[in-house]
């Protein structure tokens, strides 16, 4: 296959609206963080957007114009640009993952985006596709995640190519020969990648059909609604929401803002109450539905080494990881689904992760914390195991509390002396020091043969496995605080997609610290005291 290709001419609206997205972003940045609304005039706006919008279509349709593509047997090659030209070729065996989505925008059109996470620590670790027929990019993600038979024809050529001519031969009988071979050699290649390209079109056939797979779990309607319930992103959602509203007085004319000023004073503390009810509840119901939009028709695969994921209502995104290259499991459990044992599992690869999701993949949404050692023998079995953790020493109590108070009191202090109502948060210190209790109560550490597992909490808890193998650093460090006791700060990197990612847990005893360095240590014991 030899052929340079376009992206479907819908790539022209679909990076037409990606700018507009962005313009609109920086639209409400402005609305909520300007200082005024009449910062201009009118008219000058209307030209600048107008002008922003046009610059838009045609580099959306240079971007479409100057960008091929072409598969080939072992990489995919790429080049755009129209000033600044550029050449880019991904082979196959620096690949780490393909990701199929189908946003809104693809779906008008029938068609998806193909984004390729590769190897390497350079500063394109990903690169999109953004409007494809399901087909080729399904066509794209088998032939570059799978072995093709033109390797076997090779070999078969390169043995024959490596056999003894005839004594016998002559100079123009092997020159004839040479020539013979090479019309060979280019016949069995062009028929290795025919029938390569008929193995692929069944592979497509297969995976529209949807074969059997070796395992596979649905999240289900009840427990994406149960997710959506006890998510926990209705803080950051109620802080846009205040944000937005307290911009409105900059538009609402000076009589009506009088009014509503008077209101507010003249209020009862229930009325400012349930004003602050209605925001979080609207909060909540935008997390709701952000939550079942994001997570619907969740559906989790296994064949063989790969891991399929599939997920979304608006924005279907189809995702495969390779599960020999998962770095670390996380688990995740918020202080809402606590008192449920309900908790979340992330995985941590090189390659797949979002940077939504903090650079990692979500496995399961949503399980009971029981659950999870069963379904991760059934999808990752090296990490399907339940540690038991070691404590922190007691001396690290004070440590955990006492960094939560001191700000509390500091806050409450000054609430109380500035703000009518600043008395209530006398009750701030106590609040923080019942947090930093429960963060030393969850803090944990172990060694469970080849995984070091350490449990925190923020907020919510956190257990991660990570495996010896995978550990890219493990460090400790020690404040002037921390020397009084003997407590250290231990911190441990792994791989995950461009960059590492590193977990940290607080106040870890002299003792715990030179045990996890022994286990680490590749010196054994004996040769220790030799």
């Amino acid at each position: 296959m030899n052929e340079w290709k376009r992206q479907h001419p819908a790539s022209i609206f679909i990076s037409f609206l990606s700018n507009l997205k962005q313009m609109i972003i920086t639209l409400i940045a402005v609305f909520i963080f300007g200082q005024s609304a009449q910062a201009a005039n009118p008219i000058f706006y209307f030209i600048f957007f107008t002008g922003i919008l046009l610059f838009s279509v045609l580099n959306g349709f240079v971007s479409w114009w100057k960008f091929y593509y072409n598969l080939k047997s072992d990489e995919l090659q790429i080049k755009q640009g129209l000033i600044f030209k550029k050449n880019r070729f991904i082979r196959k065996d620096r690949i780490q993952s393909i990701d199929i989505n189908a946003k809104l925008v693809q779906r008008l059109f029938g068609l998806v985006e193909v984004k390729i996470e590769t190897a390497g620590g350079g500063g394109e670790p990903e690169f999109r596709i953004v409007a494809l027929k399901r087909e080729e990019a399904l066509k794209i993600k088998s032939r570059l995640l799978n072995k093709h038979p033109v390797s076997a024809a090779s070999h078969d050529l390169n043995t024959r190519e490596n056999e003894d001519p005839s004594e016998e031969s002559t100079e123009e009988e092997t020159f004839q020969e040479g020539e013979v071979k090479n019309d060979s050699e280019a016949a069995a290649v062009h028929l290795a990648e025919e029938e390569f390209d008929d193995h692929l079109e069944e592979t497509i056939e297969e995976t529209i059909e949807e074969t059997e797979p070796d395992e596979q779990w649905e999240l289900g309607s009840r427990r994406l609604v149960i997710a959506a319930l006890t998510s926990s992103g209705v803080g950051i959602a109620a802080t846009f929401i205040a944000a937005v509203v307290s911009q409105a007085p900059q538009f609402l004319p000076e009589w009506l803002l009088d009014q509503v000023i008077g209101w507010f004073i003249h209020s009862s503390i229930l009325l400012i109450g349930s004003l602050l009810v209605i925001i979080l509840f609207i909060a909540w119901l935008f997390t709701l539905t952000s939550t079942i939009l994001k997570y619907g028709f969740f559906k989790l695969k296994k064949n063989g080494v790969d891991i399929h994921i599939s997920r979304g209502v608006l924005e279907q995104r189809q995702l495969t990881l390779n599960s020999s290259r998962i770095t670390a499991v996380r688990i995740v459990q918020s202080p809402i689904r606590q008192p449920f044992r309900f908790v979340s599992v992330y995985v941590e690869s090189t390659g797949g992760g979002t940077k939504e999701e903090d650079l990692s993949t979500v496995l399961i949404p949503l399980c009971k914390r029981e659950e999870v050692e069963e379904l991760l023998e059934k999808f990752v079995p090296e990490f399907a195991f339940t540690p038991v953790y070691e404590g922190l020493p007691k001396e690290s109590l004070r440590r955990y509390m006492i960094k939560l108070i001191v700000p509390a009191v500091a806050l409450s202090a000054t609430a109380t002396y500035f703000l009518p109502y600043g008395w209530f948060s006398v009750a701030l210190p106590l609040v923080a020091a019942f947090i930093g209790y429960i963060q030393y109560r969850a803090a944990g550490i172990t060694a469970y043969e080849d995984f070091l597992c350490i449990r925190s909490r923020s907020l919510s808890k956190t257990e991660v496995f990570l495996p010896k193998k995978r550990i890219q650093d493990l460090e400790s460090t020690q404040n002037v605080l921390q020397k009084m006791d003997d407590l250290y700060t231990v911190h441990v990197s792994v791989l995950t997609s461009l960059m590492g990612k590193t977990f940290s847990l607080r106040h870890v005893s002299g003792q715990q610290i030179e045990d996890r360095y022994a286990w680490y240590s590749y010196e054994t014991p004996e040769d220790g005291n030799k």
